[in-house]
């Protein structure tokens, strides 16, 4: 069974990572390079799901 959190973006894109601060990560990376916006830390880990 795979372990880790993922976040769903509203775009589609699944992001996943091994623990809730990377894909955390993530999600603002994400958000930054395809969405040119800021992701705070709260929002992010308000959408984080354990796998």
């Amino acid at each position: 069974m795979m372990s880790g959190h993922t976040i769903e973006c509203p775009c589609g894109t699944v992001l996943r990572g091994i623990d809730e601060d990377a894909v955390v990560a993530e999600a603002q990376s994400h958000a930054r390079s395809v969405h040119d916006m800021d992701l705070s830390d709260e929002q992010a880990r308000s959408m984080t799901h354990p796998n």
